[in-house]
């Protein structure tokens, strides 16, 4: 049998190492493609949507015309549900983010839900989704937000021990003020999974393992 083509869409270095490797062991099923353009995260701190949204579109088209793509994943939580819904709008091949499937289990868990934050824009694109996410469930929670711009600047200096320290730092405050889960807010904050071993009587979410239960669920059966 034939393998599956996913394509992944990313806007940062920092998510790329962590998607291809979490995909290609625990998915080896898929026959996985990486495109990055990392300027479009200055775009989008300089909200210039717009040109943000043209230069996705143009990566779609690649990903389903060159790439033969069966899905298409954006890993960029700073990319806002609105507008992957109108990428998904004029593309035949369906388009996930990365993270919307992590807001259904955050929502599920009910309460407040934490959420740990390094990449300060991505504040915002994730809170409208774990409200819309709750809105479409009837559910209410509340938000709480731990914000790390220092681990995300040690991120990209390579210093991951930095990184991680700072961010489970970060977590255990979140888990201090009583949330019910604590969701964390980019693909690049996964790398820390492996060093929980229990640390918190909270679920800790990462959109890499939700995500490919909703990849496996959207390709079919035959997967």
């Amino acid at each position: 049998m034939s393998k599956r083509k996913i394509t992944f869409i990313h806007t940062s270095p920092a998510a790329l190492d962590p998607v291809k490797n979490f995909y290609a062991e625990a998915a080896p099923e898929l026959e996985a493609t990486n495109l990055l353009d990392d300027g479009l995260l200055r775009l989008l701190v300089a909200m210039n949507y717009d040109v943000v949204e043209d230069r996705l579109s143009e990566m779609v088209k690649a990903a389903r015309d060159s790439y033969e793509a069966d899905l298409i994943m954006i890993t960029c939580s700073s990319v806002t549900q609105a507008m992957v819904e109108k990428l998904s709008g004029a593309c035949s091949v369906p388009i996930l983010k990365i993270d919307e499937p992590m807001a259904r289990e955050a929502v599920k868990a009910g309460g407040r839900v934490g959420v740990a934050v390094t990449f300060e824009p991505t504040i915002e694109p994730t809170s409208k989704l774990l409200r819309d996410t709750a809105a479409r469930s009837r559910a209410e929670i509340e938000i709480v937000t731990e914000v790390m711009p220092d681990a995300y600047d040690a991120l990209l200096a390579g210093d991951f021990h930095t990184h991680d320290a700072l961010l489970l730092e970060g977590i255990g405050r979140l888990v201090d003020q009583n949330v019910n889960a604590v969701v964390l807010a980019q693909v690049s904050m996964a790398r820390i999974m492996k060093q929980l071993n229990g640390k918190f009587q909270v679920p800790v979410l990462t959109s890499l393992h939700t995500s490919l239960s909703a990849v496996r669920e959207m390709l079919g059966a035959d997967m």
